[in-house]
């Protein structure tokens, strides 16, 4: 027998065998699902591209922007940030909803990271300490340890797990590499503004998906806004983060990445568990 895990996933995708309105907002409505936490915008497991097809498609600028980005954000030892996202699915009959959650990101490469979303279905978080990776979905009070001892060792176990993560691939040791991105061609499309800072808009196509990236101009290239556009579903639904308050220089508690299971937390085994195409997941023998 099987039975819903408590909890809650991050994001909610819908298939098309999943996509009535009825099945989404029954599956948004129950916290009976473990939240991958953190709601960055971006789809990890982009499909893989040859470095030298995709350095010739982008224009010199693209190129120029895109690798500042990568190269300032990648090297930053610490950092902190806060996102607002809007997921949006497409129902069976075409209907696009779209879903909010916020939450904020605090990192220390290259193994220590926190991150915390609040949305629809509550408060959920995640905790690396080096040693392993936890998700802790707060209403529900159950976790899931998964092994991992860098960012990307976490990112990569979350993937194999079965979770999208969405954003993960602006966390990575080498942000939106153009060498791994699912990017076949890019743009740099002009100058704009976002909240007052002047921002480079840049527009690229992949195989799976097509993603705009606004990167602050000047000294620190960091990126202000991530939307993704999903070519493979009906309806093109897209993911939009908007990134805000980064912190460079980051004051960092003593224990922030530490996980201490609250009273009466359940821990889920991962043995146990399966998820399923829109990251629902289920516990055997229960």
């Amino acid at each position: 027998m099987e039975q819903k895990a408590s909890g809650a996933r991050f994001p909610l995708k819908l298939d098309a065998d999943r996509n009535t309105q009825a099945e989404m907002m029954k599956a948004w409505s129950h916290f009976t699902k473990l939240v991958l936490v953190f709601a960055f915008a971006g789809l990890w497991g982009f499909a893989m591209a040859s470095s030298a097809r995709a350095q010739q498609a982008l224009d010199p600028d693209t190129q120029s922007v895109l690798a500042a980005m990568s190269n300032y954000l990648g090297g930053l030892k610490n950092f902190s940030v806060e996102y607002s996202a809007v997921d949006e699915v497409v129902t069976q009959e075409g209907q696009k909803l779209q879903f909010l959650h916020s939450g904020k990101v605090i990192v220390q490469r290259p193994n220590k990271l926190y991150a915390i979303r609040t949305g629809a279905t509550g408060s959920a978080e995640m905790f690396l300490d080096g040693k392993e990776l936890t998700l802790y979905a707060k209403t529900a009070n159950d976790y899931l340890q998964l092994d991992a001892t860098t960012i990307d060792t976490a990112i990569s176990a979350l993937h194999k797990f079965g979770f999208e993560a969405p954003g993960a691939d602006l966390l990575a040791a080498k942000p939106l590499d153009s060498s791994t991105a699912d990017m076949t061609s890019g743009a740099h499309v002009g100058m704009t503004f976002i909240d007052g800072a002047q921002v480079h808009q840049l527009a690229f196509r992949g195989a799976d998906v097509d993603w705009q990236l606004w990167v602050k101009a000047g000294s620190k290239p960091l990126p202000l806004r991530y939307v993704i556009t999903t070519k493979a579903i009906g309806g093109a639904p897209q993911y939009t983060l908007e990134l805000r308050n980064w912190d460079v220089t980051p004051q960092i508690g003593a224990g922030q990445f530490a996980f201490t299971p609250p009273k009466g937390a359940k821990k889920l085994d991962p043995a146990s568990v399966k998820v399923d195409a829109i990251g629902d997941m289920t516990i055997k023998g229960e």
